[in-house]
């Protein structure tokens, strides 16, 4: 399911229009709603503020980035354009975003209201637990995707792609009589669709060989549980 995210003109506030002979027009945004998607077709809806995105006017002559003043107005030259809003934030640290509107033409001296569709995340979300049976056995534990490394309870994020890598690695504690994680981690990747959630739940159990049930492998979806023997 998509969702669509509109930037819509200010209704509340009444535009003057520039002079005629003028070659700009105006533009006008509100603050847009995103709906934020968890696993499955759960979603939140937040209001987020202009300030979170950057803008983009793409015309015959290229593109340029615009900003927006606190009343969500910007003025443009008359012309034939696409805006495209993009999240400020990193694609690998929290939900991100981006969308492009449909092609619309300011005239000089002409207020234009311009919607974009922003749709789900552009990026994917990889839900990380270290259950208490795997913490109890294990020191130093971490997942790394790209460049963030989660060492507790938490969420990595990841632009889609054929093979989204994950790395696990832990050492055993003292007594635990269970086998380190080799040096190089357990690397394990995701089938990652955009605005999708992937939970990853490691656990480990005292016996003569490593074992973690984890999610690795390819999923498209969910993770199933499998067995890792990284001794054999």
């Amino acid at each position: 399911m998509l969702a669509t995210v509109l930037v819509t003109a200010c209704q509340s506030e009444e535009i003057s229009l520039l002079p005629e002979d003028a070659k700009t027009g105006r533009i006008v945004l509100s603050l847009p709603e995103v709906e934020l998607y968890t696993e499955g077709t759960t979603r939140a809806e937040t209001n987020a503020s202009i300030a979170d995105f950057n803008y983009t006017l793409n015309g015959s002559e290229g593109s340029t980035t615009i900003s927006f003043s606190t009343d969500g107005s910007a003025i443009i030259s008359a012309g034939t354009y696409t805006l495209t809003a993009t999240s400020k934030n990193a694609a690998d640290a929290a939900p991100w975003y981006q969308g492009t509107s449909a092609s619309f033409t300011i005239g000089e001296g002409q207020t234009k209201s311009v919607s974009i569709s922003l749709g789900k995340p552009k990026n994917a979300e990889v839900n990380v637990t270290f259950a208490e049976d795997f913490t109890t056995l294990y020191d130093n534990y971490s997942v790394t995707i790209g460049n963030h490394t989660l060492k507790a309870n938490g969420k990595l994020y990841a632009m889609p792609g054929a093979k989204v890598l994950y790395t696990i690695k832990g050492s055993a504690k003292q007594g635990s009589h269970v086998t380190d994680i080799p040096a190089e981690g357990i690397i394990g990747t995701i089938n990652a669709e955009a605005g999708n959630s992937y939970p990853i739940n490691i656990t480990a159990a005292a016996i003569s060989e490593l074992l973690i049930n984890m999610g690795n492998g390819e999923h498209n979806g969910e993770f199933d549980t499998k067995e890792y023997h990284p001794l054999n």
